[in-house]
């Protein structure tokens, strides 16, 4: 006998071996067997979960001579000619290549004519979403009223180009794309009854590239048993359709986690020269870090997940080195590129470039946390940084010119002695921030390099604190808060450390002749305007992150 496809060999034949349309097949079978058969139905879903089956075991069902039953003999001469496509009263029709209106009026004319034998004259016709709108127009009195016995049943995978008025006259049925645990049962199945050794990873892999489409996995499953022989394993699979590993995943990931670029460059390029498809993977790695997600997430994460599939473990050792953020907006950027790749010739380039992204992405700073740090700020009450870390030395350099002094009036002798210097800064923080609450976030910023009896020397982490601070009405309020504690005046000095981003020190001090240095200060005070482009890259820099449009 010659060989018959899986898809063929193993079609449903009665409404009880339909899988994963439990939903089509109560209606169908309660319809019959209260005699409420429409006269027009439209089966719509993904291609490879039942409809044109469903069609013909309908066609079956009542038109068994020991029926209308919802459960057809499959014995009778009927059951028999529909099953093998030699009935006359059961016509099916490829809507793809039959689509003018001139067939569909011929159609009309064959359909005035009562059937020659069985119960109902039935037209099945598949795809019909390719039918002309002529040819619709054609069929709507039609199908508004058909003649008696007569049963129209249509299948399409595209449920949005059929007419309105067509959806109106007929009962329409959303065929389910099939779970992976539904294929793979049936995948058992056959392998069991064919005397093929598959493992359960095998059969899921087969059932993951199927995509919900029982038809598309009986295909595969033909190819690899072909491939494979009477013994399936998973690496086999794996070479023959194309699809990357989970331990290749694992790996790649482990790259991402390391922030390896080199490493995550040199992966793509094996990976492409196996010759995997890069649209595939891209969509499995992906689904891993959706996985690390559920992970991350979720108190019971094997309910969430395939671990026939899955490496739990490993999942959750890499779920510990990202942050939510980070894997959804990593989702984001390959959900993006996967579209791009299918319209464009440099697929693999954009799949590299998305790659170095991914490598990039830091998670997001809450707009929450941003808030309460400003609140915070506002209240005052802003750690003070400076009474921790360690003290920064000054910096010395030939270049850094002698900061300039401010002497104020000399003051009357002190009715007794301060305290120590550090007891003293202490205090005078506390002072300052009491008189002006935004200096708790300048503060944070520098540190104390000289308080003796005289001087007070400040060095700052960035230039735009500094700035900020030499205002001479910000300067005054330091000379104004050491005098309150310390009942003295001092001269303030205020320097920029070099590790923060100069290449040299630089002296400041209060005095506002100094215009040459003040301009290599960038103020937030000054009222320049700037462009859309400088305005992103300020928010980047403070914090984080890159553009993904």
């Amino acid at each position: 006998m010659d060989f018959q496809v899986s898809a063929r060999k193993w079609r449903p034949q009665k409404f009880s071996e339909l899988i994963g349309q439990e939903h089509i097949v109560r209606t169908l079978t309660n319809a019959i067997e209260l005699d409420r058969v429409s006269h027009a139905y439209l089966f719509s879903g993904t291609r490879g979960v039942g409809k044109t089956t469903t069609a013909r075991i309908l066609a079956k069902a009542i038109n068994c001579e020991k029926g209308p039953s919802p459960e057809p003999c499959d014995q009778c001469d009927f059951c028999e000619e529909i099953k093998s496509g030699n009935c006359i009263d059961v016509r099916e029709i490829d809507g793809a290549s039959n689509n003018s209106v001139a067939e569909a009026r011929e159609l009309i004319e064959t359909i005035q004519y009562a059937a020659s034998a069985s119960r109902y004259k039935v037209y099945i016709i598949d795809e019909v979403h390719m039918l002309s709108k002529s040819a619709f127009n054609a069929l709507l009195k039609t199908l508004e009223e058909p003649p008696p016995k007569v049963v129209f049943l249509f299948a399409t995978t595209e449920l949005t180009k059929i007419p309105e008025t067509i959806l109106s006259r007929c009962q329409c049925f959303e065929f389910k794309p099939l779970s992976h645990k539904q294929i793979v049962k049936q995948l058992e199945l056959i392998c069991g009854q064919e005397g093929i050794q598959a493992d359960g990873l095998s059969l899921e892999e087969i059932a993951k590239t199927g995509a919900g489409s029982m038809r598309d996995a009986q295909s595969l499953l033909d190819q690899v048993i072909a491939y494979c022989g009477k013994k399936m394993e998973s690496g086999s699979v794996e070479e023959v359709l194309g699809i990357v590993g989970k331990q290749t995943l694992a790996e790649f990931v482990e790259h991402l986690r390391k922030r390896d670029s080199a490493s995550l460059m040199a992966s793509v390029q094996e990976i492409a020269a196996d010759g995997k498809d890069l649209n595939f993977f891209c969509c499995d790695l992906a689904e891993y870090l959706r996985n690390i997600l559920m992970v991350k997430l979720s108190d019971k994460p094997e309910t969430l997940l395939d671990t026939q599939v899955c490496n739990l473990e490993v999942l959750q050792d890499q779920a510990e080195a990202f942050h939510v953020d980070e894997l959804q907006q990593m989702f984001t950027v390959l959900a993006r590129t996967e579209s791009e790749m299918k319209r464009s010739s440099l697929a693999q380039i954009i799949f590299e470039m998305s790659i170095l992204r991914l490598a990039d992405i830091r998670p997001f700073q809450h707009i929450d946390d941003m808030i309460k740090t400003i609140n915070t700020l506002e209240a005052g009450t802003f750690p003070l940084a400076g009474e921790a870390g360690p003290m920064v030395s000054p910096v010395k350099s030939s270049n850094i010119p002698e900061a300039a002094t401010v002497t104020a009036e000399p003051a009357a002798a002190p009715s007794k002695q301060s305290s120590s210097p550090g007891t003293d800064w202490g205090r005078i923080q506390q002072e300052i921030c009491a008189r002006k609450s935004i200096f708790n976030m300048y503060l944070s910023q520098c540190r104390v390099i000289a308080f003796d009896e005289s001087n007070l020397s400040l060095s700052f982490q960035d230039a735009n604190t500094l700035g900020l601070v030499q205002d001479p009405e910000n300067l005054q309020l330091v000379k104004d808060a050491v005098k309150s504690v310390c009942n003295r005046e001092v001269t303030v000095k205020l320097l920029l450390n070099e590790k923060a981003g100069a290449g040299t020190a630089s002296a400041y001090s209060g005095n506002p002749a100094n215009n040459e240095e003040k301009k290599k200060i960038k103020s937030y005070n000054e009222n320049r305007q700037k462009t859309e482009a400088e305005i992103i890259q300020d928010a980047l820099d403070v914090f984080g992150g890159i553009v993904l449009r």
